[in-house]
C-alpha cells in the first residue's frame, strides 16, 4: 500500500460512472493505533473545552481499495469520487467511534460535497483558533503561543514533516449523532495521508 495514493498515472483515463461505484462499494477500513502524548494533550484539552460535547479521533487504513480509487486520490479529488459516504458510514468508524453515533447512510447526497479542502500547511492554524476561543463555558488558560504550539505538537505527531503527502477536508455539517445542529460549533476534519492511504478522523462538538 506504500506510495499507492502519491503516484499518478497520467496514462489512465477518468473512470465512468459504474466503475466509480463498483470501487466504492469496495472499500474497506480497518482501525490503526495513533498514539503519542502531544495528541492525547490536545485531546484532554479539546474535551475539557468543549465540555458539552467533546472531541472524537480514531484513525483508519485503507486496506480494500483499488485503481478506481487510487486514480481520484492520488489527483486530490475525493469528493468527486464520492469518499466520504463509504468512509464516514463504514462499520470500521462505528465500531471504533460508538459515541460518534455515525449513520449507516449520510442521507443528503448533498453532504457528499459539503467537504471543502483544506491545507495541511494550516491545520495546527486552525486548531489553534479553536483551542484559543475555547467552548461555550470553559476558555484556554494559555496564551495564543501555547494554543498554536499545542495545535503544531498534535499536527506534528499526525503529519510529521509530510505535508505535501496529506489532504485535509474540513466541514461545520451536523452529519451524525454526536452534533447538536442547533448549535454552530459542529467539526469534522478527516486528514488523509497518501501514502499509508491512512486516513485520521477528528470530530469536534460542543453545546450550550
Amino acid at each position: 500500500m506504500t506510495d499507492r495514493w502519491l503516484e499518478i498515472d497520467w496514462k489512465t483515463p477518468l473512470p465512468d460512472k459504474r466503475a466509480i461505484t463498483r470501487s466504492r462499494e469496495r472499500l474497506r477500513f480497518e482501525q490503526v493505533s495513533l498514539e503519542h502524548p502531544a495528541i492525547d494533550a490536545m485531546l484532554a484539552e479539546l474535551r475539557r473545552l468543549f465540555a458539552g460535547g467533546g472531541a472524537l479521533l480514531a484513525s483508519f487504513r485503507v486496506f480494500e481499495d483499488d485503481a478506481v480509487a487510487q486514480w481520484f486520490a492520488s489527483r486530490n479529488r475525493l469528493q468527486e469520487y464520492g469518499f466520504f459516504g463509504p468512509f464516514l458510514t463504514s462499520e470500521a468508524v462505528r465500531t471504533a467511534l460508538p459515541e460518534l453515533g455515525a449513520p449507516r447512510r449520510l442521507g443528503d447526497k448533498s453532504l457528499e460535497l459539503k467537504w471543502p479542502p483544506g491545507n495541511s500547511f494550516s491545520l495546527d492554524g486552525i486548531l489553534a483558533g479553536f483551542l484559543h476561543a475555547g467552548g461555550c463555558y470553559e476558555k484556554f488558560q494559555g496564551t495564543p503561543v501555547e494554543a498554536k504550539r499545542m495545535a503544531g505538537d498534535f499536527t506534528h505527531a499526525i503529519i510529521e514533516d509530510r505535508y505535501d503527502e496529506f489532504l485535509v477536508y474540513h466541514t461545520d455539517q451536523a452529519w451524525a449523532g454526536f452534533f447538536d445542529e442547533n448549535i454552530p460549533a459542529n467539526n469534522t476534519f478527516v486528514i488523509v495521508d497518501k501514502r499509508n492511504a491512512q486516513i485520521t478522523l477528528l470530530c469536534l462538538a460542543d453545546a450550550d
